[in-house]
């Protein structure tokens, strides 16, 4: 009696596994419900890396609509590192954002630009000038371009 309770209560459940829905749902052909969730082209997390010998930079970058926030770490190896959140505004492919960059002690704010290219995002660093209590380039077309290549997020 009680294997049989036992196999029947096995097979109940294994039949109720094997059920599948029928019900069909409709997609709405309407274009302002395809239009809002086209509208972010980017995904909500982005992130990216560049390993050159020792050094590392990575950049997670999280984007709603326009609005951009995200952790800037560059990394050198054996030297001072600098590390800090951005805040900024995508526009065109391109973030203006402030960083707030914390190395040697001291926490600054850095404006950086940001282009996303790709599976890519470059950005300039040179000479600053400080103006207006913000760190920006002296000449934003010269300098270094740090080129990230996007991976995954950890």
């Amino acid at each position: 009696m009680r294997t049989s309770l036992l196999l029947l209560t096995l097979l109940f459940f294994l039949y109720g596994c094997n059920q599948r829905s029928t019900k069909t749902e409709s997609t709405p052909t309407d274009s302002s419900a395809s239009a809002s969730t086209t509208a972010i082209t980017h995904p909500d997390t982005m992130c990216f890396r560049q390993v050159v010998g020792r050094d590392s930079t990575t950049l997670q970058l999280v984007i709603k609509d326009s609005t951009v926030t995200g952790e800037l770490n560059v990394l050198p190896f054996e030297k001072d590192r600098a590390k800090g959140s951005i805040q900024g505004i995508l526009a065109n492919n391109q973030i203006r954002a402030d960083w707030q960059r914390s190395g040697e002690g001291v926490t600054q704010s850095y404006e950086v630009v940001f282009t996303l290219k790709g599976d890519a995002v470059t950005w300039r660093e040179g000479e600053r000038i400080e103006k207006q209590g913000k760190w920006v380039l002296k000449n934003p077309a010269q300098g270094y371009e740090y080129v990230l290549m996007k991976t995954e997020c950890q």
